[in-house]
């Protein structure tokens, strides 16, 4: 016969203390929650809104999608973000230096046909200056007029000339947020023909604005040529599939950009949005 005086015969070692039973409920308890956390980052989709997984579990989804899971979260993302406004801050090290003062920005963005208004806002230099460019009208250069005095008259100027090289690195064509994913490929694609590590070298969860993202870093092994930079660390939003920041330094720790996309807004545009004849502009 089996029973409850026959297990403890046939046990005769096993521990009987109520404490040791509460400990061996808790920890099957601990396992069971560390499970969970597992399985729920297993089973995120690369599009999955991730504001309700704990920062272990983020680093874990992230470290499981690895380099090319997160370019296809991006690419998914930008991919649905054809036309929008953007509000945005921007520090770069131009040809008279890293500017400490970070421009303030508000863009209409169209992807396809190539069209964007920028606007540089108060509270950042050349506040009044504005500038379009339209595919559609002339590929090879933007419209626009500096800011307070200066502001004499509207010009065409060539996409890479002196005033377009004063205010950015980069050309008025790359200013939305799929140049960001654009640039990852690329060094993704340099790291892939040079027999490199592909995934990032760091993946962490901090904050941006007061807004928890995940930030995820790659450093450009020695013996590759840089590309873009020898650091990028991109924050990415943790609801929508977007970055919302990105950051490189040169060889020296230098900080060589840093723009932050303080908010994107899904938009739909008509041609007078990108016509300097729009009274709401000062062309």
């Amino acid at each position: 016969m089996i029973g409850a005086s026959s297990d403890a015969r046939d046990f005769p070692d096993m521990p009987r203390h109520p404490r040791f039973l509460s400990a061996a409920f808790a920890l099957v308890c601990v396992c069971a929650c560390l499970w969970s956390s597992t399985a729920r980052a297993a089973d995120q989709p690369a599009t999955a809104d991730w504001r309700s997984l704990d920062d272990a579990a983020l680093v874990q989804t992230a470290t499981r999608l690895g380099s090319e899971g997160l370019l296809s979260r991006l690419d998914a993302g930008s991919s649905h973000l054809t036309e929008y406004e953007l509000w945005m801050r921007r520090q770069e090290r131009l040809s008279e230096g890293w500017n400490d003062k970070p421009f303030v920005h508000y863009i209409k963005y169209r992807h396809n046909p190539r069209q964007v208004y920028m606007a540089w806002l108060k509270g950042g230099p050349k506040a009044g200056q504005e500038m379009i460019y339209d595919e559609t009208r002339r590929k090879d250069a933007m419209y626009g007029h500096l800011a307070g005095l200066l502001n004499v008259m509207s010009m065409w100027t060539a996409l890479d000339g002196h005033l377009a090289r004063t205010n950015s690195q980069h050309s008025v064509r790359d200013i939305g947020l799929q140049s960001v994913v654009d640039i990852l490929h690329e060094q993704q694609t340099r790291r892939k023909q040079a027999g490199v590590k592909l995934d990032p070298d760091l993946i962490e969860v901090t904050e941006l604005g007061g807004q928890r993202v995940l930030a995820v870093t790659w450093i450009t092994p020695p013996g590759l040529p840089k590309g873009y930079a020898h650091k990028t660390r991109l924050c990415l939003d943790l609801q929508q599939p977007w970055v919302r920041q990105i950051e490189s330094w040169d060889e020296q720790g230098r900080l060589q950009e840093r723009v932050w996309f303080e908010r994107i807004q899904p938009a739909r545009f008509t041609t007078q949005d990108f016509d300097p004849a729009n009274p709401d502009y000062r062309f």
